[in-house]
């Protein structure tokens, strides 16, 4: 590995026991000023200046009709949620991916073992903070940049992570746009699945992100099972989620996961799915959209996506109104 590799791929750690202790009491605090700012108000400036957009607190809560009443009023009969939230990142942190972001853009690596290397670094500083960080204004949009070089196990246990508290997500500003990529990404992967291959990844090790040692993989459920599970979670609140402006993309990229139909046409920008204000911000920083040749084209997905998509309409339609 060359002297400029090993400086690319250094960038992958940021210090030892004693900054991650450092970190942990930066995150404390910045734990105690969320829980003291619950208002949706702007959150204090971070060292760098950075300041994530407030969360308008008209919309931070929704109401589901579980009545078949039609309401969505604020009664006993409905469900309350609200976007997903786990305070703010630590500022250690979010600086650390933002120095990162450089090499996302331009990955610019000698050799593939040099960029492996990076990304699961990159992985196990945001170790137990994945969640967290889906719902950061900057902090999102690199890790949709980090998902497009990582590995499909890679892509795997961070999908894996976000299914406890899918809807939640799927109905906030920021990290809808990680679930949509998750999916994205998962296309490809599900069509492999399905003809019953194996990841080219399959030899990778997991880093622990600790002492920098391989560790044994943890089992994960298959591409299937996690997009089953995203349907499971949604279709329920299908009626809504529809006319949710975070959440309606997301299902516009379900529909043509589940059918296997062609999802981006990377010839004509005007069939994106993506909202214009994601891919402007992709194109800026040289982000490129997921433009794998192989879904703009009919893909073979599992015959369980049959069932799935149709009782999935079913609900749905059932569920509306004429109107």
């Amino acid at each position: 590995m060359g002297a400029d590799a090993k400086r690319k791929t250094r960038r992958g750690r940021r210090g030892g026991e004693g900054k991650r202790q450092k970190d942990a009491g930066a995150e404390v605090a910045a734990g105690e000023q969320h829980a003291a700012n619950g208002r949706g108000e702007p959150a204090p400036a971070a060292a760098d200046g950075y300041v994530a957009p407030p969360m308008e607190t008209a919309d931070s809560v929704f109401y589901f009709d579980t009545t078949g009443q039609g309401s969505t009023s604020a009664s006993e009969a409905a469900e309350k949620v609200s976007p997903a939230s786990y305070g703010l990142v630590n500022p250690d942190l979010q600086k650390y991916l933002k120095s990162c972001e450089g090499m996302l853009d331009q990955p610019d690596f000698e050799t593939a073992e040099d960029r492996d290397i990076f990304v699961r670094n990159v992985y196990g500083e945001m170790k137990n903070h994945e969640l967290q960080l889906t719902t950061d204004h900057e902090c999102s949009r690199i890790l949709e940049k980090l998902f497009r070089i990582s590995s499909e196990y890679q892509i795997q246990r961070f999908f894996s992570i976000t299914r406890e508290d899918m809807l939640r997500l799927a109905i906030h500003r920021f990290s809808s746009h990680t679930i949509q990529t998750l999916l994205l990404l998962s296309a490809v992967a599900l069509e492999r699945e399905a003809r019953g291959e194996t990841s080219s990844f399959s030899a990778d090790a997991e880093d622990d992100g600790g002492d920098g040692a391989a560790s044994v993989r943890t089992e994960l459920p298959s591409f299937e099972q996690l997009v089953l599970g995203v349907v499971e979670a949604l279709t329920p609140h299908w009626p809504f989620l529809m006319s949710n402006e975070y959440a309606s993309h997301i299902l516009r990229v379900l529909l043509l996961v589940l059918s296997g139909r062609p999802i981006e046409d990377q010839a004509n920008p005007k069939s994106s799915i993506k909202s214009k204000r994601s891919t402007k911000y992709m194109e800026d920083r040289n982000g490129a959209p997921a433009s794998h040749r192989s879904l703009a084209a009919q893909r073979t997905v599992p015959e369980s996506f049959a069932a799935a998509l149709d009782q999935l309409l079913s609900k749905a339609s059932g569920a509306m109104s004429d109107v």
